[in-house]
């Protein structure tokens, strides 16, 4: 089956890379916003018995995205698309993966209905805060495939320092399993932090780290507030690591996030799941393998 790539606002930039890599075209569309903010979806080719690839990101303005994406989901059903397939490497509304008090809405469920709604039968997601294992999944009947950014990161900084050996870390349990793939992938060792978190923006960090003098890549699945990562980052150093550079699939950064983590690590990489000037690492090659 013919597979066409549809981008949306927040993912052009790997849209142009995954269809580079397939070999395949870009559709012509039209995404915009009415005056009173409401957004405005038309593709301009024909999909008939194509596969449609939408490529979205969840960041920045999620709320936004999503109805992007839902919108570009409808418009490939209305030109036919045999199959709508979306790529959303970082997924929106996935911390929310539960319902931790009484009374809370279950937002990933929400979001991953609405897709299925949408006609959407399979996405594609990187690094998933929802899931700890990169096997195929099912998501509320939404049939789901979860890929690694982490150990492209890691070959990404061994290779551009030219480090022979290098020790990964995991900021807390959360991205055990993307830093245990990571390092038997990279031939490193790693180990783990104990993370307690007392506010959105504040977090306790414990654990005994034995990095001195060895070159330290704290990697997690996502920088957010910078917190996490700057807590472990600080601790590695204290413990005598020799470099300490810090990585993430997805680079939110909000606020001044990547300034106060660029002070306190040697180097900062994300993967180009979210558009950001550390996006050096491409997920286009891994996405294709799963298509």
């Amino acid at each position: 089956m013919k597979q066409l790539i549809v981008p949306c606002s927040n993912a052009v930039d790997l849209a142009t890379k995954l269809a580079t890599e397939l070999k395949t075209g870009v559709v012509q569309y039209e995404s915009r916003k009415f005056p009173d903010g409401e957004n405005y979806f038309r593709i301009d080719t024909d999909l008939s018995g194509s596969e449609a690839v939408i490529l979205q990101s969840g960041y920045p303005n999620p709320n936004d995205s999503v109805i992007e994406l839902l919108l570009a989901a409808d418009a490939c059903k209305e030109q036919k698309a045999r199959k709508v397939t979306a790529v959303v490497p970082y997924f929106p509304y996935a911390r929310q993966d539960k319902r931790f008090k009484l009374g809370e809405a279950f937002s990933l469920e929400i979001i991953a209905k609405f897709l299925k709604n949408s006609g959407i039968k399979r996405i594609i997601t990187a690094d998933a805060h929802f899931r700890d294992d990169y096997v195929g999944y099912n998501l509320f009947s939404l049939r789901g495939t979860n890929i690694s950014g982490g150990s492209l990161l890691a070959h990404y900084i061994k290779a551009k320092f030219s480090l022979n050996k290098l020790h990964i870390i995991s900021p807390d349990f959360g991205a055990s399993e993307l830093v245990k793939q990571a390092a038997e992938n990279t031939d490193s060792t790693h180990s783990a932090l104990k993370k307690k978190r007392t506010s959105d923006y504040q977090v306790e960090m414990t654990g005994t780290l034995n990095v001195q003098g060895k070159n330290v890549l704290v990697l997690d699945d996502m920088i957010s507030t910078g917190n996490t990562m700057i807590k472990a980052v600080e601790l590695c150093k204290q413990n005598g690591a020799a470099r300490v550079f810090a990585a993430a699939s997805h680079g939110l950064f909000v606020s001044d996030a990547l300034w106060r983590l660029r002070s306190a690590a040697e180097y900062v990489v994300t993967t180009d799941s979210v558009k950001n000037e550390t996006a050096e690492v491409s997920l286009a090659h891994e996405i294709v393998n799963v298509l």
